[in-house]
């Protein structure tokens, strides 16, 4: 079971990369104290490309993932894989990794445990064709495959994705959200419960008796997290990162 603590932080979509070092600015404002929390929960799509069985992703990684895993000396942290960053378990030790079978995450507020919430990156729920597309491209003995391909190709499928990634737009405003957040939060069951998710970079908190839902902004836009506060009501404070 899963506890979200006061002050814990949640991050999405920072789709880092060469060119994009945000997130890594941020964890390193981590271990110096200049931000501070007890429990860091990594909503998806934290990597342009990052995929357990593909090898020519893991260098760009490697730095992170050694401070993600110092900092779990000092703070939980709770990484939800995205649809950029999948099957990492192999490549974590103490990060808590859930795959998108494990998504949504049930989780509870240690101020009370009758309030639940559901954490997912996003890409769930989508349409059949769309789902299983993202499912398959999951399978491991597939990308073994692949992964022989990059090699013998010089890492031409993995360049040419982060390539793609470079150019495309990850700041965009999507036409009456609202109404695909009622669709969405139907399909969570929520009952009035908290849902957040990332995946469509939208920074859009629709909070009303019936539904309470966050969708994370993208912190490769500006920089953006949330950070929750468990008072007497729960809260969630959007915060940017100012080094």
């Amino acid at each position: 079971m899963i506890f979200i603590q006061n002050k814990a932080i949640l991050i999405a979509d920072a789709h880092e990369n060469k060119e994009r070092k945000g997130f890594w600015k941020f964890l390193q404002a981590l271990r110096s104290g200049e931000i501070s929390t007890s429990q860091l929960i990594l909503m998806g799509d934290i990597f342009d490309l990052l995929v357990g069985e593909i090898s020519a992703t893991h260098d760009f990684a490697k730095p992170y993932i050694d401070l993600l895993e110092e900092l779990t000396e000092k703070i939980e942290i709770i990484y939800l894989e995205g649809n950029h960053d999948f099957n990492l378990k192999n490549l974590f030790r103490n990060v808590k990794v859930f795959d998108i079978n494990s998504q949504p995450l049930e989780c509870f507020f240690t101020k009370d445990e009758n309030q639940k919430i559901q954490l997912a990156h996003g890409d769930i729920f989508l349409k059949p064709f769309l789902q299983f597309i993202l499912k398959t491209l999951r399978n491991h003995y597939l990308l073994i495959f692949l992964n022989f391909l990059n090699n013998i190709t010089f890492h031409a499928i993995s360049k040419q994705i982060l390539k793609n990634q470079t150019n495309k737009n990850l700041f965009y405003k999507i036409d009456n959200f609202d109404n695909l957040v009622q669709k969405r939060y139907e399909k969570y069951q929520a009952n009035g419960h908290w849902v957040i998710e990332g995946h469509y970079h939208q920074n859009f908190i629709f909070n009303t008796e019936k539904i309470n839902y966050i969708n994370l902004p993208s912190f490769a836009y500006e920089r953006s997290f949330f950070v929750v506060e468990c008072q007497d009501k729960v809260k969630f404070q959007e915060q940017k990162l100012r080094c």
